[in-house]
């Protein structure tokens, strides 16, 4: 059977006018009713009762010691361990602060932790293309600033952009659309659908739920099956953060690391600033297969056919490819490609297609219809985008 110990040794530091350039080491002793502090051929004791313990010096790695009794001393001590003495921590007013210190410490080292990957991580681009820190980060955006982006984003394309009127576009979508958002787990953002007279063959979605659809995307497509599939690929950009993401892996290791230390407000600029570059952005694979993936579930969740997403990606696939194969001229390529819409900035690969197509051929259900839904749609839009190609006056 192990002795129990009836005292506790440290090194330790006295600070007091009458020694040596004010101070001098020496010797902790911690019995189980007091401590004795030996500097320069002086003892002096001091009870448990009044005992205050704090913490100071760089990073907090050291612990000071004051004593009512003795105002005019101060010591301290280097050896952090001295936080797990059992006499102290059965003192009941030094149990919690002991407790405090031994957690900011190991704060401190958590910190220095993510410090330390960051500063290897982020040049290597890896921190970026993993997602893992993005997304950690992104989190710490508000919703109200999501939404003031998207907000913000939203008018600067509308200016240069013909929108269908707000309330005429609800009309039309609102019987489609409604389904799937009833099916999205959960309500952080409220969507917002708004209608582009725009031929390409494209919709985005902005930070806070804005989600803008060209003409010619609702136009290309042959069923509401086909519509919804898009959309809730686009709804899934938005759960996910994409965008916002994408800024943070861009910001910067410097705005990164103030944002994981708990500044955000050199990354809530650059989020701010970059607001432009978020519509018609593309994104990495990762998210796209999971805008895929999750957006498949939507789709099942809302009792709608899947097999539309795959197949409204494979029907843009095919037009890609009929339109390149004509073209010789790489340099008018590179301008064909960059201006075929969805693909662009969404590449579907055959590898996602057939990955979707296999798991919608496994879904066995009776699905609900949105035809005549989809058929209004349609028409509302063919219509409006006459109205924007009839002369004015």
């Amino acid at each position: 059977m192990a002795a129990v110990r009836s005292e506790y040794q440290y090194l330790c530091h006295g600070i007091h006018s009458a020694l040596p350039k004010g101070r001098a080491s020496g010797q902790l002793t911690i019995c189980k009713t007091h401590l004795m502090f030996t500097v320069n051929d002086k003892k002096i004791q001091l009870g448990f009762a009044e005992l205050e313990i704090s913490q100071g010096g760089a990073s907090d790695r050291l612990i000071f010691f004051n004593h009512p009794g003795c105002a005019e001393w101060r010591f301290y001590c280097s050896d952090r361990s001295i936080l797990k003495n059992p006499f102290l921590k059965q003192a009941p007013h030094l149990s919690g602060v002991m407790s405090q210190a031994r957690n900011k410490r190991q704060l401190n080292w958590l910190i220095l932790t993510v410090v330390i990957l960051l500063c290897v991580l982020v040049p290597l681009g890896l921190l970026g293309s993993l997602g893992m820190g993005s997304k950690m980060l992104a989190k710490q955006v508000p919703v109200e600033w999501e939404e003031s982006l998207g907000s913000s984003s939203f008018d600067q394309y509308s200016l240069q952009s013909e929108i269908m009127d707000e309330k005429r576009a609800n009309q039309l979508l609102t019987p489609l659309v409604q389904p799937l958002l009833r099916a999205i787990p959960d309500k952080r953002y409220d969507y917002k659908f708004y209608i582009s007279d725009d031929p390409q063959l494209n919709a985005f979605a902005l930070p806070g739920g804005v989600v803008v659809i060209n003409s010619g995307l609702i136009l290309a497509a042959d069923s509401a099956e086909e519509l919804l599939g898009v959309l809730s690929h686009e709804i899934t950009h938005v759960r996910e953060q994409h965008g916002i993401r994408n800024l943070i892996s861009s910001a910067g290791s410097y705005l990164i690391l103030s944002a994981v230390l708990g500044d955000v407000s050199g990354l809530m600029a650059v989020v701010v600033d970059s607001a432009p570059l978020l519509i018609n952005q593309g994104y990495s694979r990762q998210f796209e297969t999971q805008a895929d993936e999750q957006g498949f579930d939507i789709l099942v969740a809302a009792n709608i056919d899947p097999k539309g997403l795959p197949l409204f990606f494979k029907k843009l696939l095919d037009k890609e490819a009929k339109v390149l194969e004509k073209i010789e001229d790489e340099d008018q390529r590179s301008l064909i490609e960059a201006g075929l819409g969805f693909l662009s900035s969404h590449p579907a690969t055959k590898d996602r297609i057939e990955n979707l197509q296999a798991r919608a051929e496994s879904i066995e259900a009776e699905f609900i219809v949105l035809t005549d839904e989809f058929n209004l749609l349609r028409d509302g839009v063919a219509d409006f985008v006459v109205e924007q190609d009839e002369p004015e006056g």
